[in-house]
């Protein structure tokens, strides 16, 4: 072996321990399962393919990945309300492909998220639904509000007549109403997806209200965010109809096979996320309420409500700054956050900071202040980076 490959495997080993000891990982997107979790991977499970529905697969001696894929849709169902339940697809963006195959054909309409306002590439205009030919239009926003402009909406799907409605985004500060857009694309006939990736772990201790609850036909999400497991994928509904649907199309055309070690894993999380999701949900919102309060009466512009918390908050980035440049001038202080739009400013950016990786190390609100206190130290280093206030910014 090559000693830079060596070198290569020893620092990912050490990498959990950097993550935890030596940074502070403020990246909304990122999160870390459980040493239960972690534990219950079973390679054996992927060595050989296992393709097809659960108990009628094509390779013999694959009965313990249907019980898994059983188990595993029970536990999602049970978690999230839901009626169905689809584990096999590795990600969430492979997740929505698949729903828009499953349910729109080329050439037919979605009105979805728009990138400006948070919109992922597997929800938006010239991102994934393009290769699936669908057409996409933006959704309105209500930039004062921090959310889906509803209203907006649902009158833009009662005129637009879209076969799919894409709900959620990868910025997500406080719960959208979603009641009079789901009424008015059931009004159309029109299927409503909630991509819930980056809130799935606070609908399911009860902070962010359930899409499924309000009437979304299908809910897509990954597990590695506000939930604390490995990448993957799950897609769950309200109609059984739209799940088996969704199944042949996997078994018949997407699906040649998947790793199933990953099930056993995704079956623990969801089992320990029935039992303290709504603790460590709680334990998320409080961290990202107590630390806009903090990083504000440091001085920093932070973007959140006042009440209605999810784990993000924002931090506008100055016109003359690099986005990319403070990023990695952060990193190399050893904080970790990401970048997006600026959602109340169009065409401008914005550090996205989150907490769930935070709580998922047992951090609490009382440790907030010692956090906000790095992140603003760090951020008037760079002088250039942010547009400081001298007396804390009025929350929007």
């Amino acid at each position: 072996m090559s000693p830079d490959h060596d070198a290569l495997f020893a620092a990912a080993t050490r990498h959990t321990e950097t993550l935890t000891r030596e940074r502070l990982v403020l990246y909304a997107g990122a999160n870390l399962p459980s040493p239960d979790v972690l534990a219950a991977f079973a390679p054996g499970l992927g060595a050989m393919p296992s393709m097809g529905p659960s108990f009628d697969k094509e390779q013999p001696g694959t009965e313990i990945v249907s019980q898994f894929e059983v188990a595993v849709r029970q536990q999602a169902c049970a978690l999230f309300g839901a009626a169905w339940a689809e584990p096999r697809l590795p990600s969430a963006t492979l997740c929505n492909l698949a729903v828009f195959h499953a349910f729109a054909r080329p050439g037919d309409l979605m009105l979805a998220p728009d990138k400006a306002q948070g919109g992922h590439l597997s929800q938006r205009r010239g991102g994934t639904p393009e290769l699936a030919g669908l057409i996409c239009e933006e959704l309105p926003f209500d930039a004062a509000g921090l959310c889906l402009d509803a209203t907006g909406a649902a009158r833009m799907v009662e005129a637009r007549r879209p076969r799919l409605v894409m709900l959620g985004r990868s910025v997500m500060l406080r719960a959208d109403d979603i009641a009079p857009v789901v009424a008015a694309a059931r009004a159309v006939g029109a299927t409503t997806v909630f991509d819930a990736s980056h809130v799935a772990g606070l609908i399911a201790g009860g902070t962010y209200p359930n899409p499924l609850g309000a009437g979304v036909d299908v809910l897509v999400t990954s597990t590695y965010k506000t939930l604390p497991g490995l990448p993957h994928g799950l897609i769950l509904g309200r109609d059984p109809a739209q799940g088996e649907a969704l199944a042949r199309l996997l078994d018949a055309r997407f699906l040649a096979n998947y790793n199933a070690a990953l099930l056993p894993p995704l079956l623990r999380l969801l089992t320990d996320m029935r039992a303290g999701a709504a603790d460590y949900a709680r334990r998320i919102v409080a961290n990202t309420a107590a630390l806009a309060r903090a990083g504000r009466a440091r001085g920093l512009p932070v973007i959140a409500p006042e009440a209605g918390h999810t784990h993000q908050m924002l931090i506008p980035i100055a016109p003359s700054a690099e986005p990319r440049a403070l990023v990695a001038a952060l990193a190399e202080s050893g904080i970790i956050v990401g970048l997006c739009p600026d959602i109340t400013r169009p065409g401008r950016s914005a550090l996205r900071v989150g907490t769930q990786f935070m709580a998922t190390l047992g951090l609490g609100a009382s440790d907030m202040a010692l956090v906000a206190d790095l992140l603003a130290a760090a951020l008037q280093a760079d002088t250039e980076g942010v547009e400081l206030n001298s007396g804390g910014a009025a929350a929007l």
